[in-house]
């Protein structure tokens, strides 16, 4: 019988798929589409795959099928003028995405078709499950350098970040607004994160430039996801009171140092089955602090 966890996850980014409305106006590949993505993340957050010795389940997931790199769902809705909106015209290496650019009215109806139905199961399983759910994860993995249409083009990532909105401590900071977890909570979280990721390594170390196992809010404090469903006024009108946390895994344990043109490889199970053990232990751990 497997454990059940009081954990709702949202899953924006691990979508290769390609809408009918734009399939003939890319000008990228398959190649940059696979190298946009959260790779593999439906199977690193699998906590009820057969692999582990202790299976569990969660409350719920909510996945986006759609390639991130044409419609993000971690982005709001009124980004569409931003070339790393909610819509994208360009890769988070900067390349144009389309041939022509898409007209407002097609960046509306890609919103409408493919944003907004991720954003209605995810409420749906955060509403059906208010009176259970105690974490709500918002899960993706990141390159292992910053890309370089990205805010840290070339930096060193570590091998798991954990955000809160807030500091490198998890304390409140001004100008982003209301924490998601309590600083406490994810100092423990990252301590926890340090222990059970602290012996795995990257594919393609950088000798010069070692990355260190843990990061709180970096390169990342949390996105649109965390910001809207863990809003104090949205987990009232749900009647549901939960911590919630960003986690971004580095790509480099499972795939590489990658670039907008790393080559489309199979999937690393055996590093994938290892991280996704470490992320469960993880999850079971920090939910016992709750």
């Amino acid at each position: 019988m497997q454990t059940q966890l009081p954990v709702v996850q949202s899953l924006p980014h691990p979508g290769l798929a390609v809408p009918a409305l734009v399939a003939d106006r890319l000008a990228i590949d398959d190649v940059t589409i696979y190298n946009e993505c959260d790779l593999w993340n439906d199977q690193i957050f699998d906590f009820a795959h057969p692999s582990l010795a202790r299976p569990a389940q969660v409350l719920d997931v909510a996945t986006m099928p759609i390639a991130r790199v044409l419609i993000d769902a971690n982005r709001p809705p009124d980004s569409l003028d931003n070339p790393d909106g909610a819509v994208k015209s360009h890769t988070s290496y900067g390349d144009p995405i389309y041939s022509t650019p898409l007209s407002p009215q097609e960046q509306v109806r890609l919103l409408d078709e493919e944003w907004g139905p991720f954003h209605s199961n995810l409420d749906r399983a955060l509403t059906g499950h208010a009176a259970d759910v105690r974490l709500f994860l918002d899960c993706h993995n990141m390159a292992q350098h910053g890309p370089s249409a990205y805010g840290d083009p070339g930096q060193v990532r570590p091998l798991i970040c954990i955000a809160n909105f807030g500091d490198a401590k998890g304390e409140a900071v001004t100008k982003n607004g209301a924490l998601t977890a309590p600083p406490d909570f994810v100092r423990q979280a990252g301590a926890i994160a340090e222990k059970l990721f602290g012996d795995l390594v990257l594919l393609q170390p950088d000798p010069e430039r070692p990355a260190p196992v843990v990061a709180l809010n970096q390169p990342f404090v949390g996105g649109y996801i965390l910001r809207r469903y863990c809003d104090r006024a949205y987990q009232q009108a749900i009647g549901s009171n939960y911590v919630g946390l960003m986690v971004e895994i580095n790509r480099g344990l499972f795939v590489g140092d990658q670039n907008t043109r790393t080559p489309i490889q199979p999937p690393n199970l055996e590093r994938i089955a290892a991280i996704r053990l470490r992320l469960l232990g993880w999850v079971e751990e920090i939910l016992r602090l709750l």
